[in-house]
């Protein structure tokens, strides 16, 4: 466990040593059809963590009718490095293993691309460096200040106090607290089955701005307070999920609180496909559920789809299904996606892309399931 003296908050990285520095404002720069903003650089004594979009010319023009896919830009995994007074460090292929992704918007030939990547760790002390990118851009270096994170950051005290339901372990990490905010850092992890499952949320849905709260910190003078932000920090794996959950601030007096997250959602991977006609009512067992399966042919926003509705009947050892995580029309590997808001918790039918219009059968896999707890923590502030 780290020591209350050495644990900082710094606002929407996460619960770090306190002698890690971090990147106070994003830098953004312009050439001429390329664009970077590096929005977020940690230096630890581990690792040096660095966060940036980064848009230029990168496939044809996407049209944005129906289910058009479009092309990953071809410099998607381009050379960076940062350089310091002291040398380069260059980034690795095991550093490439953060989130990625990009996006492309109608009617353009740019793509942006969103890495999260993990250099080596800069040498202690360094504040002033820049990030250097190479490849399609050309060279291209982007000179960045860092701040101590105890001058940016809010003094934390570490825990370790942890409760399990279904094989899941919750942990909570560490705790900060200021006159306006209260923050708390929280590990899942998961025991092992025969078949992987993979965690998607703490609560029935990734947090969004606007999002109704979820979670209940109440402390010993008798105050309740609901979380007003959810970010996410790092993970080893998939499997995993860590998250930092902010809430406003506590009274000053208080010595204790308790935090309850009354639900998580993962996916269960169930190692076989289950195969359904279009259209079709039909019962069978879907992972550990006995379902009833509603399938029909929609057109949805984007084009034509298949919807499938699975419906469990209601509680069962505080499990409910929510909805395939995977569903293939005819062999096709797509995605799936909702035409209004997510059921809050309940069974909700999901729509795959049917571009051709021909579905004849669908293919389903890996069971959305909501488990019921509470988790809930007795943490001391």
């Amino acid at each position: 466990m780290i020591a209350r003296s050495e644990l900082v908050f710094v606002p929407g990285v996460g619960f770090r040593t306190s002698a890690s520095a971090t990147l106070v404002t994003p830098v953004t720069v312009e050439r001429g059809e390329w664009s970077v903003t590096i929005e977020k650089v940690l230096r630890g004594p581990e690792k040096t963590e660095l966060v940036f979009s980064l848009t230029g010319p990168g496939g044809p023009p996407v049209t944005g009718v129906g289910f058009e896919r479009p092309e990953p830009p071809p410099w998607m995994h381009l050379p960076i490095s940062l350089r310091h007074e002291g040398g380069v460090v260059e980034l690795t292929n095991e550093g490439r293993q953060g989130p990625s992704g990009f996006s492309a918007g109608r009617g353009s030939h740019l793509r942006t691309i969103h890495p999260t990547v993990r250099f080596p760790a800069l040498p202690p002390g360094t504040n002033e460096l820049e990030v250097v990118f190479d490849g399609a851009p050309g060279n291209w270096a982007l000179p960045v200040t860092l701040t101590a994170s105890t001058q940016y950051g809010l003094p934390a005290k570490a825990l370790e106090v942890a409760d399990t339901h279904h094989g899941v372990t919750l942990t909570a990490l560490g705790v900060a607290r200021s006159d306006t905010t209260t923050a708390v850092d929280i590990y899942a992890s998961l025991d092992a089955t025969p078949e992987p499952r993979f965690m998607r949320s703490l609560g029935l849905r990734r947090h969004k701005p606007g999002d109704e709260p979820e979670f209940t910190l109440t402390d010993d003078v008798g105050d309740e307070v609901r979380e007003f932000a959810v970010f996410d920090d790092e993970v080893a794996s998939g499997r995993q999920l860590h998250q930092v959950l902010v809430f406003p601030a506590l009274d000053a007096s208080a010595t204790r609180c308790v935090l309850t997250i009354p639900d998580v959602v993962l996916a269960e991977h169930n190692g076989a496909w289950t195969t359904v006609a279009v259209p079709s009512e039909s019962d069978f067992r879907f992972g550990t559920f006995d379902v009833r399966a509603t399938v029909t042919k929609v057109q949805s926003r984007r084009g034509p789809a298949v919807r499938v509705f699975l419906d469990d009947g209601g509680w069962r050892d505080d499990r409910r299904l929510l909805y395939p995580e995977t569903v293939w029309v005819n062999g096709r590997h797509g995605g799936i996606s909702w035409d209004g808001p997510r059921s809050a918790g309940e069974p909700c039918g999901v729509n795959a892309e049917n571009p051709e219009d021909d579905a004849r059968e669908v293919m389903i896999e890996s069971p959305v399931v909501r488990l019921r707890g509470p988790w809930r923590f007795e943490l001391d502030l």
